[in-house]
């Protein structure tokens, strides 16, 4: 289980301010906000446009964060020690729609704040464990929402946000988008894109970024091995997916990288907090994470007479 650094604020202080604010954020979102907001960032000193510190390459990793798990921080962190262009940048990215999943039973301005802690916990390790930090290598986490549910999508608004444009040249990062293999089997499924059903949609990420797909691991049987995930990506390399819109260049911009560790599912982690087994809950989520999810009794079953 991640520790905190003797100069990481205790979570409960962090995340009892951020919560008022992060309600406060939501709150003021309207249809005619922006598609695309950062709500926050770690450490305060990184902040754009402020810092000045404009990523080349720009990690997203877009999850529920209901809660985020120790997979999304072994995601996060092999894509942050690849050799991506410098300087890098993480954004934590939660959908405000989603194409599958109702917003239950943690509510969004929660799961920010399980963000923001988990930033912390990513920082924490990754300077731990990961490169010497320097002024040009220095790591920024952003907690960031978006209304749009599909990826491409959600590729344009960052974009069109410009919040990550460098401000002399314009010069835009590559995003490098970090999807668990099930993601991408939904990233292609032609059912999310109506009324064609096809693929071509999809065009408007790959013309641009990258994705990086973490293999599911051997005990996750539901997803096949390692060949049989690898043939997936070998199908769009050959082409045979061009009939529904798929380009069989796309598959070299997608990456296919190891998992590590255990399947963990945030489903196992909210059975286990609802029946108060922190034991197992620790084995599965972030040292600030599971603080939170403890110190506001989320996902505790309810009794009968509540």
């Amino acid at each position: 289980m991640l520790k905190m650094s003797p100069s990481t604020p205790d979570f409960s202080t962090l995340a009892s301010a951020l919560l008022p604010s992060f309600q406060a954020s939501l709150e003021s979102v309207a249809p005619s906000s922006p598609s695309f907001e950062v709500f926050h960032t770690i450490p305060s000193s990184s902040t754009l446009p402020s810092s000045g510190k404009q990523p080349k390459t720009l990690h997203v990793l877009d999850s529920s964060f209901n809660p985020p798990t120790l997979a999304h921080l072994r995601i996060a962190l092999s894509a942050l020690r690849s050799n991506a262009p410098e300087p890098q940048r993480l954004l934590l990215l939660l959908a405000t729609q989603n194409a599958d999943k109702a917003p239950k039973p943690a509510a969004f301005e929660q799961r920010l704040v399980m963000m923001a802690l988990f930033a912390q916990d990513i920082l924490n390790e990754y300077h731990t464990a990961g490169k010497p930090s320097t002024v040009e290598n220095a790591l920024g986490v952003d907690v960031g929402i978006t209304k749009k549910p599909y990826f491409h999508d959600k590729a344009i608004s960052i974009e069109e946000s410009r919040y990550y444009a460098d401000a002399r040249t314009g010069e835009q990062p590559q995003q490098v988008h970090l999807l668990g293999f099930d993601s991408l089997i939904r990233l292609l499924d032609t059912k999310y894109y109506p009324p064609a059903h096809t693929l071509e949609p999809v065009s408007a990420l790959f013309k641009w970024h990258r994705i990086r797909v973490t293999r599911r691991t051997e005990d996750d049987d539901k997803w096949g091995s390692k060949a049989q995930q690898d043939q997936y990506w070998e199908a769009l390399a050959k082409g045979d997916r061009e009939m529904e819109g798929g380009k069989k260049e796309w598959a070299e911009r997608i990456e296919m990288v190891e998992g590590e560790g255990e399947a963990i599912s945030s489903t196992r982690v909210r059975e286990f907090a609802g029946k108060c087994e922190w034991e197992n809950v620790a084995k599965l989520v972030s040292h600030s994470v599971i603080g939170w999810i403890e110190s506001e009794g989320l996902y505790r079953a309810k009794k009968e007479n509540e």
